[in-house]
């Protein structure tokens, strides 16, 4: 998804050095193709971040509002599954009638097939696909719109190809490890449940983060510490994707009425299942809102809506939009530093899991 309006989908980079300063002729150097030169395999390659036609990349195309703002073009001609079974079968069938048979070989069939694809693949429009991708270059960071690893490695490899270093995912481990001195296996897994021994706690650094910060906002009635960006409020709301460790049912995902007082949430959270996806709602005082859903996992972060701006043109409409991004990601990883700071002391992890046993035991369960 695009960064410069609607909605944003994304993964959170750092960057080890500074971008060079020819950054802008190494991706130009490396520009897709023209889309007449696309034959049978994908080709990949940059583009603006204005639309996936910008092949030119410059000052003009590629920086806005003083941010770097790319893609990287995936370009592959396809022939409609549909169409080329229906093209295969007519000259099947055709094979068959010259020949007075009612059977073809599996030999005729794979050569019939390479035939069709050889006439129609040339005749197929390109398919366009891109990876948006943006850099705070104050801050070293890069925001990629990738959320498959696999394309998360494709795009990471060609930037590094370009520009001869490669963007640091900011995994939950990841964070933990390189951002903020703190090893992620001095972290316990945390037990929530009244009815399960400690020893069975489970999940990800990331899930238990999540889980964690369920608690922590309604026992700080939605009200986060004070910041240097200013006074948030903090909620979490539905869908709620619940995972656990072990046999049973593995994954649930609460979607209607109210998830966060359900029976089954309870429950989930009485089984020893942790938070995996839930959505959050980040408020400022000044009446601003950032609504995001939250894969803990990798820290993946789906439909990002951030504050109404008032900028009109498209650069500083971009800046507005990037500085809410960078606010948004300040104000969560402050939060998962307390998360990590706090559970370092075994004590105070006893301590909280008696807590959260008593919290989980009390929820009303509607």
């Amino acid at each position: 998804m695009p960064f410069d309006h609607g909605t944003m989908t994304f993964r959170i980079c750092h960057l080890p050095q500074a971008l060079p300063k020819d950054a802008l002729e190494r991706f130009a150097a490396a520009a897709a193709i023209p889309l007449e030169q696309v034959r049978d395999e994908p080709v990949w390659g940059w583009v603006s971040g204005r639309h996936l036609l910008e092949r030119r990349i410059d000052q003009d195309t590629a920086m806005l509002g003083g941010y770097l703002h790319l893609c990287l073009r995936k370009a592959e001609r396809r022939i409609p599954p549909a169409l080329l079974r229906a093209e295969c079968r007519l000259l099947e069938l055709a094979q068959m009638a010259a020949n007075k048979s009612d059977h073809i070989g599996r030999k005729d069939r794979k050569s019939i097939k390479e035939e069709v694809v050889q006439r129609l693949l040339p005749q197929m429009p390109p398919q366009l696909s891109g990876v948006n991708f943006a850099v705070d270059a104050a801050d070293n960071v890069l925001y990629v719109a990738a959320t498959s690893q696999s394309v998360l490695d494709m795009f990471l490899g060609l930037f590094c190809r370009a520009i001869g270093f490669e963007p640091i995912p900011l995994t939950p481990e990841v964070v933990a490890a390189q951002m903020l001195n703190i090893s992620p296996e001095s972290i316990p897994p945390l037990n929530f449940s009244p009815e399960l021994p400690d020893s069975s706690a489970s999940g990800t650094l990331g899930q238990n983060f999540l889980t964690w910060l369920w608690f922590f906002q309604e026992e700080h009635h939605g009200v986060l510490p004070q910041t240097k960006l200013g006074e948030f409020s903090l909620m979490l709301d539905g869908p709620l994707v619940f995972v656990a460790e072990g046999a049973g049912a593995y994954e649930s995902t609460l979607r209607k009425g109210i998830p966060l007082i359900s029976a089954e949430a309870k429950a989930a959270l009485t089984v020893g299942k942790k938070l995996r996806r839930a959505k959050l709602v980040l408020a400022r005082a000044r009446g601003e809102e950032w609504a995001v859903s939250v894969d803990a996992d990798e820290f993946v972060f789906r439909g990002l809506k951030v504050p109404e701006g008032e900028a009109m043109d498209p650069g500083s409409v971009f800046e507005e939009r990037m500085g809410n991004l960078y606010t948004f990601q300040k104000v969560f990883f402050a939060l998962f530093q307390r998360f990590l700071q706090e559970f370092r002391d075994f004590d105070k992890v006893h301590a909280f899991q008696e807590k959260a046993k008593q919290w989980v035991k009390e929820r009303d369960g509607k």
